[in-house]
């Protein structure tokens, strides 16, 4: 085998070091690629955790906030009947019918289809449409009535076809029109989507957010206007030219608005009546509803009375209404509703287990801070709580009285005008104070007669009014 000579390793040696050098070129160009590559994964790991981190820091707050609408979620749908609150609907409209007089020719419900057959919205728009005739007044109050419902209803559209007063039949003297009218509702469907989010610590939670939770349970009111009849007014859809004869005895507008003012009243006690007849009333509701029906009968029938025996209404058409719409009605209440239940006449107080719902449900007000509530609680049932002394639920009732001075004295005090514009904390043993509209009091120092300053601390003042200790928060 030849020997290389000197110049061929040289060459030899070049080529191989020159391999190496692109072969380690090519290693630093895919290196570096690599590390680019890396730098972009990492950059966009670190935008991805800076979003996650973000939304991270909106989960306290966005908990607190589906905490108390959770919550309060009654609250914001109870305008909204559910599938089972369409049947009251249905009757109230019955009631609202026969009160305003009008006379129903067609009425038909109806559901929209629903998306894909399957889907179940968790509000759903029904509608209703009707056909009638009545009077324009007539008309009027049916739609007041309607407007006027606790639950949310919306009359969409309506069309009146006017007629001359030749032409068409008259009720109490106005002329009936032909009417069509739509209506919609809507209805609340709880279980139409899937499972809330459980939050962890709820409970915890929600005991943090009582005050909060409270504060923004306020009722829906609806604005309501309350229809007075024609006051003296004419149907715009007749032509007064063709108005013939007048009514006899007193104006006819006169006697009609008193029918329509007891009219009106007959119906809040039907609705009152409605709402006893359902099964899950509490005691607080079933006395509160007992109690305002029973007032409400004898004021309605001291009121019938008066008018038969002044002859209030002479009309023999607007009487017989009188008879049938507002004296037979109250009739049949007052025989249902009017004296004592069997219950009440064998034992005229509440059970024990009644008082320690009470007692329960008071005392939770109390700690949710809803002093009113607990205090109308006590005042619907208090005629039921006069047991004797050696009755076995004589302690219940004590613990429930005990516990609407605590709720009145604690309503008392929030009225009080305390404007608290300062407060010195003193920390080395001596007495703190506190500004107080416009004057300074130590701590042990009477404001009033009834009120004592007990302590001062720096977020909150502790007060002694009527022998209960209650807190103002700075």
């Amino acid at each position: 085998m030849a020997k290389l000579t000197e110049k061929q390793k040289m060459l030899a040696v070049g080529g191989a070091a020159l391999g190496i050098c692109l072969i380690a070129g090519a290693g630093v160009v895919w290196a570096s690629g690599l590390i680019e590559e890396l730098e972009q994964t990492i950059e966009q790991k670190r935008t991805e955790i800076a979003a996650a981190e973000a939304k991270i820091a909106k989960v306290p707050s966005t908990e607190k906030e589906v905490v108390i609408l959770r919550e309060n979620l009654g609250e914001y749908v109870k305008i909204l009947p559910e599938d089972q609150g369409l049947e009251d609907f249905v009757k109230m409209l019955n009631q609202f019918e026969r009160s305003s007089g009008i006379q129903t020719i067609n009425f038909q419900p109806s559901r929209p289809a629903r998306k894909d057959g399957k889907v179940v919205e968790r509000f759903e728009r029904i509608e209703y449409q009707y056909e009638l005739t009545a009077t324009l007044w007539q008309f009027m109050k049916f739609i007041n009535s309607i407007e006027n419902y606790e639950r949310l209803v919306s009359i969409t559209d309506f069309a009146i076809t006017p007629v001359t007063a030749r032409e068409s039949e008259t009720r109490d003297g106005d002329v009936v029109h032909s009417i069509k009218l739509t209506m919609e509702t809507y209805t609340y469907n709880p279980a139409s989507t899937g499972q809330d989010v459980t939050i962890p610590d709820y409970n915890d939670k929600k005991d943090l957010l009582r005050e909060e939770i409270v504060k923004r349970m306020q009722p829906i009111r609806l604005d309501r206007y309350e229809h007075r009849g024609s006051r003296g007014r004419r149907d715009i859809f007749v032509d007064p030219r063709e108005r013939e004869g007048q009514a006899e005895g007193a104006p006819i507008e006169e006697q009609r608005a008193i029918l329509e003012r007891y009219l009106g009243e007959v119906q809040r006690l039907r609705a009152v009546n409605l709402k006893l007849a359902k099964p899950d009333l509490t005691i607080f509701d079933q006395f509160t509803f007992e109690r305002e029906l029973k007032e409400g009968l004898t004021k309605l029938e001291e009121a019938v009375q008066e008018v038969t025996q002044k002859q209030q209404i002479t009309s023999p058409t607007l009487r017989q209404r009188w008879v049938n719409e507002v004296v037979e009605p109250l009739a049949d209440m007052k025989s249902t509703r009017g004296g004592k239940s069997e219950r009440e006449m064998r034992d005229p107080y509440l059970s024990a287990d009644e008082m320690q719902q009470l007692v329960d449900s008071m005392s939770q007000l109390l700690t949710e801070g809803d002093l009113q509530s607990a205090s109308d609680r006590f005042e619907a049932i208090s005629p039921r709580l006069l047991v004797p002394e050696s009755d076995p639920r004589y302690s219940l009732a004590v613990a429930a009285k005990v516990l609407q001075v605590r709720v009145q004295t604690a309503i008392d005090f929030s009225a009080l005008d305390l404007k608290i514009q300062g407060v010195v904390v003193n920390h080395e043993g001596g007495r703190s104070g506190v500004l107080l509209n416009g004057n300074v009091f130590e701590e042990g120092e009477y404001i009033s007669d009834e009120l004592m300053l007990r302590r001062v601390e720096e977020e909150q003042v502790w007060f002694v009014f009527r022998g209960l200790t209650l807190i103002r928060t700075l």
